[in-house]
């Protein structure tokens, strides 16, 4: 069953010093985090252009000339 939450809390602890994740899972975090973006503006992208008005469907079709 999906659960959509539209609010979060969340509580953090800062360490000062090394941060806990290592080089390697900070740029996997990074690319998740930008590969979630880039999906989020092509839906943006996709739902503008589904529900954009067009004058017409296609060209005209000249009849008769």
């Amino acid at each position: 069953m999906p659960v959509y939450v539209e609010e979060m809390t969340s509580e953090v602890a800062v360490f000062e010093g090394e941060l806990p994740l290592t080089e390697a899972q900070i740029e996997k975090l990074v690319k998740l985090v930008l590969r979630r973006l880039e999906e989020k503006q092509r839906e943006v992208r996709h739902i503008r252009e589904a529900t954009v008005l067009r004058r017409e469907a296609a060209p005209p079709l000249l009849v008769g000339e």
